[in-house]
């Protein structure tokens, strides 16, 4: 059972990590919620949602090697 709900973990990580990073190019490449977040703020949003990907994307890589030893 354990293995069952890492299993579904790893993948709406994987699925939030897509999305993240689909946020960050539309804030990057796109004028989305242009009149809202402008100029550094853009920038600093777009960062900080990279960021946070990279860091969900080392999360689930240690996961999955984890769940890998256990088997």
């Amino acid at each position: 059972m354990k293995n069952g709900i890492n299993l579904v973990t790893i993948w709406f990580s994987i699925l939030l990590v897509i999305i993240v990073i689909a946020g960050a190019c539309a804030f990057t490449f796109t004028d989305f919620m242009i009149d809202r977040v402008y100029g550094n703020k853009r920038i600093i949003l777009t960062v900080v949602f990279l960021a946070y990907a990279v860091f969900r994307g080392v999360r689930i890589y240690q996961t999955f090697k984890s769940n890998q030893n256990n088997d």
